[in-house]
């Protein structure tokens, strides 16, 4: 299933009571479209967050950010790269974590 990447911006910080609302109000109208939230990344300031999601197409994400009112700077579809997929640096990345 195609990936779709969701970019926000926010004026102020979110805490994380309103990252959770938002997050239950916007399953329920992903499932009606046939996606699913894969993961998230929020920028240490909370003004700023990297969603990803499996769907069928990048419109059905903005119809389910739209349907629960929630803004998003843009929604496009992508190829994603993954660590996890490649033995060499999946290895470099394990022995670093060992270190540290």
């Amino acid at each position: 299933m195609p990936r779709v990447i969701v970019e926000q911006h926010f004026e102020t910080p979110v805490d994380e009571e309103e990252y959770t609302r938002l997050s239950k109000r916007l399953d329920n109208c992903l499932e009606l479209r046939n996606a699913a939230w894969v993961r998230s990344a929020m920028s240490t300031d909370r003004k700023h967050m990297i969603c990803e999601f499996e769907a069928p197409d990048a419109e059905s994400v903005r119809q389910s950010y739209r349907s629960v009112g929630a803004a998003f700077t843009r929604v496009w579809s992508a190829t994603v790269y993954a660590v996890e997929d490649y033995p060499e640096p999946m290895a470099k990345l394990t022995a670093l974590r060992a270190k540290v």
